[in-house]
């Protein structure tokens, strides 16, 4: 390498930094000038100079902080490999996208939602009581998230077969909300008689419940539930469980034509009804 010396300006022009950015690194110990005139003051910069401040600024166009840069320059003093830290950059600079990819996804949902509550105010669907029926269904009871219905439900359906004979329907057996550890019965309604192979069977009896129809996707459910809790606390009942979900319409994942008829019913003479 030449003994060639460039002053400040010049270093500025060859590497793009400006003059206060070079004086700033030099304040940080990031890039200290090879040369300082000891009675101008004037600095000077060396070709190895000119390279790590090349370095300085491709990390500070990736919006490293000043912190993060004297890391990987440590590291670079200590023998690592300019690749190595920038392949460890770049990891953590992806793990940053995908999180605010998840950010505006669930911005997006928010947004949605909120429109779907507006609507939902302007025109919320009725509410009937009613008897639901007895009905013999194949089972399948678990404890896993909600969206386990998407796998769940194929296998049952395709163990039923022609013995299919209503919407499928889903049983939370806990009045709360839990994010990966719901108890949850998925229900296929059988023809009077079937007995299709591999599947669990349960005759469901009889019951009394409050019941509306929403339309939304599964996670926009919220204020349908609220309906109905206060539908039942207002006539001085309790509340009793299972929820019932039925399927009525799957829709598209944005929550378009999706229908889910919510049932809720009461406890009664102190003894909780089995829906």
């Amino acid at each position: 390498m030449s003994g060639l010396l460039y002053s400040i300006g010049e270093t500025s022009r060859i590497t793009g930094l400006t003059v206060k950015a070079l004086r700033l690194y030099q304040e940080k110990n990031l890039l200290v000038p090879s040369r300082v005139d000891p009675s101008s003051g004037y600095r000077y910069y060396t070709e190895r100079d000119i390279a790590l401040a090349h370095t300085l600024r491709a990390l500070r166009d990736l919006k490293l902080s000043l912190e993060e840069i004297q890391g990987v320059l440590a590291e670079l003093d200590s023998g690592a490999s300019l690749a190595e830290q920038l392949t460890r950059v770049r990891a953590r600079l992806a793990e940053e996208a995908a999180s605010t990819q998840r950010s505006v996804l669930a911005l997006d949902t928010l947004l949605r939602h909120q429109a779907q509550a507006e609507a939902y105010l302007r025109a919320p669907p009725p509410l009937v009581e009613r008897w639901l029926p007895p009905v013999r269904v194949a089972v399948h009871r678990a404890r896993g998230r909600y969206s386990d219905a998407s796998v769940v439900f194929p296998r049952l359906l395709a163990a039923c077969g022609p013995h299919m004979a209503g919407a499928p329907f889903s049983l939370l057996h806990e009045a709360e909300y839990r994010e990966d550890d719901a108890d949850l019965s998925w229900c296929v309604p059988l023809t009077p008689g079937a007995t299709p192979e591999g599947v669990c069977i349960e005759e469901l009896p009889e019951v009394q419940a409050v019941v509306l129809v929403h339309s939304g996707a599964p996670d926009s459910v919220g204020p349908s539930w609220a309906r109905l809790f206060a539908h039942v606390h207002a006539k001085e009942r309790t509340p009793s469980v299972p929820l019932r979900e039925t399927h009525l319409r799957v829709g598209t994942a944005n929550g378009d034509s999706w229908l889910t008829e919510l049932a809720l019913s009461w406890e009664r003479n102190g003894l909780r009804s089995t829906a």
